[in-house]
């Protein structure tokens, strides 16, 4: 199969913390503590609520590009730090496109020295990514599910599907630059861990749903409604966000991409050219070695939290091409 696990570019982190109140974040939403009568809240800004009065006579500066990219990196630094001091479970992320270690890092509560993101523009694709999410689900009506929260205790998982159709199609929306999307269309294939994500939300439904819909775990939203699912349809949604977000040189090159990706859908008039549906029928493949790559992750991870230990280097799922992003590339002795 062309499956490999040359992990991707991935999204998503700020979607965790943006959620409801911007400024407050309730620590049993977030990283799964089932004291539900504990609400711990970590405040990430404060903002002067008094209004303030504008003399219009004053001589003003004009918009800063270059402090705004200061306050961009403070926002993130803020957020990036809660999100490190509250998360207790596996993400979906993690399993499909984390480096084991830096998801034990993470578990295992290890001191950050710098919560900065290293590449500024990450926040502003994700902040396009969410309003794709939107813009979808607050549209359409042909799903059955919607925004189903997977949070089983017993492995330290927790996560979110987007979309669930009956009990036999899941489906999931992903935003991705031009570069993406036209790779997508030419060989009908999703990112690999966009793949991955989704086989770990199929393996959760169909060997811990009734952990799952336990009433007693606080989730962010609603649990999964039916009694049993045989997920053999995946179907992922891919929305091409942005033209400059693509990895090209300049302006020009990316509306010759956007053209292209035009042509191939021979989509002259069709003004949703930059969204297209992608259908995995299960029944097609050879499902089994991804649902064990998902499944011996999770357990090898609770293997190295039990045992409060690092993952060496010569573990299967550690990654030193995700050195770079990693906010423990500092403590990291591997990388």
């Amino acid at each position: 199969m062309y499956w490999r696990r040359n992990l991707s570019e991935f999204r998503d982190l700020s979607k965790l913390i943006n959620e409801g109140n911007e400024d407050k974040i309730i620590a049993s939403e977030v990283s799964g503590n089932d004291k539900s009568s504990e609400v711990i809240t970590q405040v990430v800004e404060t903002q002067n609520a008094e209004t303030k009065e504008i003399d219009f006579n004053e001589k003003r500066k004009p918009f800063d590009v270059g402090l705004f990219s200061r306050e961009v990196s403070n926002k993130a630094e803020g957020k990036n730090k809660v999100y490190a001091q509250l998360a207790q479970n596996i993400s979906s992320y993690d399993i499909s496109d984390g480096c084991i270690r830096s998801v034990v890092y993470k578990l295992l509560g290890t001191p950050v020295k710098d919560f900065r993101d290293r590449w500024l523009p990450i926040s502003f694709r994700a902040t396009l990514g969410n309003a794709c999410h939107d813009f979808i689900q607050g549209t359409t009506d042909q799903f059955s599910e919607g925004e189903v929260s997977l949070k089983v205790p017993s492995i330290r998982f927790s996560g979110r599907l987007d979309n669930l159709n009956g009990n036999n199609v899941l489906a999931e929306i992903k935003s991705c630059t031009y570069t993406d999307y036209s790779k997508i269309i030419k060989t009908q294939r999703p990112r690999n861990a966009d793949f991955y994500q989704t086989i770990a939300y199929k393996y959760i439904l169909e060997n811990h749903l009734e952990e799952a819909k336990n009433p007693g775990v606080p989730t962010r939203s609603g649990v999964p409604s039916l009694d049993m699912y045989d997920i053999d349809t995946i179907q992922f949604l891919y929305l091409a966000h942005d033209i400059t977000a693509s990895d090209v040189e300049d302006l020009g090159t990316s509306l010759k991409l956007v053209k292209s990706v035009k042509q191939q859908l021979n989509s002259k008039r069709n003004p949703f050219y930059f969204i297209t549906s992608l259908i995995l029928d299960t029944n097609c493949f050879d499902v089994e070695p991804y649902i064990l790559f998902v499944k011996n992750k999770i357990t090898r991870i609770n293997e190295y939290l039990v045992a409060n230990k690092l993952p060496p280097e010569t573990d299967e799922f550690t990654n030193k091409k995700k050195c770079f992003f990693c906010m423990y590339n500092n403590v990291c002795d591997i990388r």
